[in-house]
């Protein structure tokens, strides 16, 4: 979306599509003019600006005799001096699009009650092509947890037990294993996700309307008898009550999925998304600059954002921080206090401890390797098993996965910031999941080392259980009271 504005009442939403044809792009945009507004010329100049290949739908509300119409209104004079200025052609596209233009069909109406009829026609020019989203969504509502199980199982008996993982070669053969055996019983139990309609779905009795009022009105037209005309009417009357009934009903079906008793709940969620879409209705604009290059295809974007987030985003900092200092002193203390850190040794993972961090997993993203916490979820023994081995050879190596530091990043742009500038986007990376599986484990451990040694400052409140901001702001204002009562 390149231009979306009301002027003088005059409604214009405008798309741009890159073409693989003479054309870089063209433009189709959306025009509503109610019938006692005026039309807005500014609009059309504007487009024109933008690009000269331009495609406009919509409604102007205008009438020329000379192309059909009973008799001229002012919109129509509007409209045929805008013609005259050779701006726009009569069918409201430009040349030389209009020669790529074939096939234009008028439809019946298809129920409205403006009684517009729809308009198509076919375009015989390529669009640039644009990769596929790496991530895969399933359906698991319609998922077969016996199956996943199953062929999980099948699929990671083909192990050889008497290997053993020692190198990083081998690591990485072994994650890979496992993520293939995850994927293979995924895509064999659990369907994909179709992509779902915004709109919602009307009741047989509008459909058996529709289709009825369509019988009359074509017979109306053929005929031209009053009763057809008659019936006609009465039709689309009944119709409109009842696609009025209809979206009553889903506003009803709506509220009610908000009513539950767990805030966090798949239903409110997916009522919330519903409304509230970034991502799907976000798209980046037609030109964005950064160190004065100026990108205008998808490639071109990609290597901006890349070249501004490792330059500017993923620098490391230094550690000078005073709180970084502290913790360092800290650590060394305690280092010294220990006689020998050779006798100390990292207990092994356990198979209960990899369960019961599986069990706590949230219904979050997947990372690049399209693994989804709820097919982990869904374990067996084994996958249990095989889990354990790799966390405990992954920790002895000291070596992490490569796949597990990958991830795809999704933009989202910040409230209130310019969309041409890549600094105007917060990054999202999923990592994968069987990643982030191994932290939680990791994490628990370091944070009851943490406590029992009182590693950590007292005033530290971020990222740690039952303390928030509110922590220090009360610490805050304890320390001034006992300041002002001792001078």
């Amino acid at each position: 979306e390149i231009f979306n504005e009301t002027t003088g009442e005059n409604e214009i939403v405008a798309i741009e599509i890159p073409t693989k044809s003479l054309f870089k792009s063209i433009i189709i945009a959306s025009i509503y003019i109610p019938p006692k507004t005026r039309i807005c010329c500014d609009i059309f100049h504007k487009l024109h600006k933008l690009n000269n290949n331009v495609m406009i739908v919509g409604d102007l509300n205008a009438a020329l005799q000379h192309m059909g119409s009973r008799k001229t209104n002012a919109k129509g004079r509007q409209l045929q001096d805008l013609l005259e200025e050779e701006k726009i052609d009569w069918i409201l596209t430009s040349q030389p699009l209009l020669s790529f233009i074939s096939n234009v069909e008028t439809h019946p109406t298809i129920g409205s009650t403006s009684g517009h009829k729809p308009l198509t026609l076919e375009i015989s020019i390529g669009v640039e092509h644009k990769p596929t989203s790496p991530r895969t969504s399933f359906n698991f509502k319609a998922a077969n947890g016996i199956k996943f199980r199953k062929i999980l199982s099948d699929q990671l008996q083909l192990w050889n037990q008497s290997r053993t993982i020692n190198t990083t070669v081998k690591i990485e053969e072994y994650n890979m294993f496992i993520t293939n055996s995850l994927l293979e019983a995924t895509q064999a139990a659990i369907p994909k996700l179709k992509q779902a309609t915004s709109s919602y779905t009307i009741s047989e009795a509008t459909r058996s309307l529709i289709k009825t009022k369509h019988q009359h009105y074509r017979r109306w037209k053929k005929n031209g008898q009053e009763t057809d005309k008659q019936l006609y009417y009465k039709y689309k009357l009944l119709l409109t009550n009842s696609l009025r009934n209809d979206r009553k009903d889903h506003y009803k079906k709506l509220m009610s999925s908000l009513c539950q008793k767990k805030m966090y709940s798949e239903s409110v969620w997916l009522t919330v998304r519903k409304f509230h879409q970034k991502r799907i209705k976000q798209s980046l604009p037609r030109i964005m600059n950064y160190n004065n290059i100026v990108a205008t295809s998808e490639k071109e974007k990609a290597n901006i954002f890349a070249e501004f987030f490792q330059s500017e985003i993923y620098a490391a900092p230094n550690n000078t921080l005073p709180f970084h200092d502290q913790v360092s002193n800290r650590v060394n203390i305690i280092r010294n206090r220990m006689q020998n850190t050779a006798d100390i040794k990292w207990k092994k993972i356990t198979p209960e401890e990899v369960k019961w961090h599986m069990k706590q997993l949230r219904n979050s993203a997947t990372g690049s390797d399209n693994i989804h916490n709820r097919c982990l979820k869904n374990y067996t023994s084994q996958l249990i098993d095989h889990l354990t081995l790799l966390f405990n050879s992954i920790v002895d190596v000291g070596y992490i996965p490569s796949v597990w530091k990958k991830a795809n990043i999704i933009l989202l742009l910040k409230q209130n910031k310019d969309k041409h500038q890549p600094s105007s986007y917060r990054p999202i990376s999923p990592l994968s999941c069987l990643g982030k599986l191994l932290e939680r484990i990791i994490k628990q451990r370091l944070l009851l080392e943490l406590n029992s040694r009182n590693i950590l400052p007292q005033h530290q409140a971020g990222f740690r259980p039952k303390k928030s901001t509110m922590y220090n702001i009360i610490r805050i204002e304890r320390y001034v009271k006992s300041q002002l009562h001792h001078p």
